[in-house]
C-alpha cells in the first residue's frame, strides 16, 4: 500500500513542509531512510530560498505568472480558473516541448496527463522571490478572483489621488517583465531574455540578500556551478563570514550523517548475506571514512546543536527524536571515529538499528525479513548538498540570460 500524507487542519507553511518532503523523495537517490530530510530542508531553504528540488528551469517563475495575469486580465470568473489555467499551463508546455532545448521541460514523458503542472511547482517559490503578491495557496488564490475583479473595478472609478488610494490591487509583482509577443500561444523558449534574467537576479536579492542564492546571483560568475557541493564556494568573494560558518556547519552534518546512511546500507547488505553488496559498502564506509577525517579540526567543538539553530533560522522544526539521534551519532564519532563503525556489536550498529524500528516500526527492514527481502541494495547513501544541485540550475538559466544581453556573467 502507498503512504500517503494526510491532515485535517493545517497551516499554509505545514503544507509547504509535507510538499518540500514529498518533493525531496522525487529525487533519485534521495529515498530518506533516518529521518533527516526536514533537516536537509530547513537548512536547503536558508541557503536557497524559493527552490524545491524538482524546479527544473527559472523560465517557469516568469511563465506561471504571465498565464495568470492574462487569464485575470480575461477577467475569467473563480469557479472557471483553474480549469482555464490548466489548459493554458498544458498549451504552454507543449509549445515548449516543440523548442530546440527541451531540456527541464515539463511534461517531456507525461504530455498532458501531467500531474503536478509548473504552476504548482513554482508556487511557493513566486511569494519567496517576491514575484507572487497574494498570500495563500492557489486553491485560495482562485477562490479570491471574482471579489478581486471587484476590487479592480472599484478602484478605477476612485479618483487619481494617490496620496489617499494608493496603487491598484494587484496578485503579481508590479515590475513582472512583459511576455514575449505572443504568448501564451508562441514566442517564447525556456530562454530566459536579458530583461527576464536581470529581473529574477534583482528578484532574490532584494528578498533574501544574506542567502547563498543571492550572493551566487549577485556573483554572476558561471565558474561557481563548477562547484560540487555548497560548501565548495565558502572561500568566494561575497560570503560573508556569518555564511562561512553555516556552510561550514552544513559539511560537518552532511558528511557526519553520510556514515549513518551507509553503515545502515551495510547492514542490510549483511543480513541479505550479499557479498557483493558487503564489500562494496565496506569501501563506500572506507572512503567516508577519509573524507571524515579531512574535516576541518574545528570538528572536535562543534554540536550539532548549531544545526538546530540553523533549521530554526529557516522556520524548521526538529523533534527531538531525531535531535537525539544526530548528536548521539555524532558524540560517537568525535569520541572515538570512524573506524567503530567496523565492529559487528559496535554502539553505532545499535543506534542506527533502533532509529530504523523508531521511525518505521513493524515495517523497519532489519527487524521484518519480508521489508529486508524487497530491498533493492541501495537506500539513500547520497551526500547531501542541500538542494545546490536545484539552485545550480536556475542560476545557469539566469547567468544564460545575462549573458545574451553581453553582461557579465562570466563564462555563460
Amino acid at each position: 500500500m502507498a503512504s500517503s500524507l494526510t491532515w485535517l487542519d493545517y497551516s499554509e507553511r505545514d503544507r509547504r513542509d509535507a510538499m518540500a518532503v514529498i518533493d525531496l523523495f522525487r529525487e533519485t537517490g534521495t529515498v530518506d531512510e533516518l529521518g533527516l530530510s526536514r533537516v536537509q530542508f530547513s537548512i536547503a531553504n536558508l541557503f536557497f530560498p524559493g527552490t524545491t528540488t524538482i524546479q527544473t528551469r527559472a523560465c517557469y517563475f516568469l511563465l506561471v505568472p504571465w498565464m495568470f495575469r492574462e487569464l485575470e486580465h480575461r477577467k475569467i470568473s473563480s469557479d472557471q480558473f483553474a480549469n482555464r489555467a490548466r489548459q493554458t499551463e498544458l498549451a504552454i508546455n507543449r509549445h515548449l516541448r516543440s523548442g530546440e532545448d527541451t531540456s527541464g521541460v515539463f511534461g517531456i514523458r507525461a504530455g498532458d496527463a501531467l500531474k503536478r503542472p509548473p504552476s504548482d511547482v513554482y508556487w511557493d517559490g513566486l511569494e519567496s522571490w517576491g514575484i507572487r503578491y497574494f498570500q495563500g495557496f492557489m486553491g485560495a488564490y482562485f477562490r479570491s478572483l471574482d471579489d478581486f475583479y471587484g476590487r479592480v473595478a472599484r478602484h478605477k472609478i476612485l479618483p487619481a489621488d494617490p496620496e489617499h488610494f494608493g496603487a491598484p490591487p494587484t496578485n503579481w509583482h508590479p515590475h513582472l517583465p512583459e511576455p514575449p509577443q505572443g504568448f501564451p500561444r508562441n514566442g517564447f523558449t525556456v530562454a530566459l531574455r536579458p530583461e527576464d534574467a536581470r529581473y529574477l537576479r534583482e528578484q532574490i536579492m532584494a528578498h533574501h540578500p544574506d542567502s547563498l542564492l543571492a550572493v551566487m546571483a549577485g556573483r554572476a560568475n558561471a565558474a561557481d556551478l563548477n562547484a560540487d557541493r555548497p560548501w565548495d564556494l565558502a572561500g568566494s568573494s561575497g560570503v560573508s563570514a556569518e555564511l562561512q560558518e553555516q556552510l561550514a556547519d552544513a559539511e560537518r552534518f552532511a558528511i557526519c550523517m553520510q556514515g549513518a546512511a551507509l553503515l545502515y546500507n551495510l547492514m542490510l547488505a549483511e543480513l541479505r548475506e550479499r557479498e557483493d553488496w558487503i564489500a562494496g559498502y565496506r569501501d563506500d564506509l572506507g572512503n567516508w571514512a577519509e573524507r571524515f577525517e579531512l574535516l576541518d579540526p574545528g570538528l572536535a567543538y562543534w554540536r550539532p546543536d548549531r544545526i538546530w539553530s540553523l533549521t530554526q533560522e529557516s522556520g524548521g522544526r526538529v523533534g527531538y527524536p531525531t535531535r537525539s539521534f544526530v548528536e548521539r551519532w555524532v558524540s560517537m564519532l568525535k569520541n572515538a571515529g570512524p573506524a567503530m563503525l567496523a565492529d559487528d556489536d559496535s554502539e553505532a550498529r545499535a543506534l542506527v538499528r533502533s532509529r530504523e524500528i523508531h521511525l518505521k516500526r513493524s515495517r523497519a527492514r532489519l527487524t521484518n525479513p519480508r521489508r529486508l527481502e524487497l530491498w533493492s541494495g541501495e537506500s539513500g547513501t547520497w551526500l547531501m548538498d542541500f538542494r545546490w544541485g536545484s539552485a545550480k540550475r536556475l542560476l545557469a538559466d539566469i547567468f544564460d540570460g545575462m549573458a545574451r544581453s553581453g553582461e557579465d556573467a562570466g563564462d555563460a
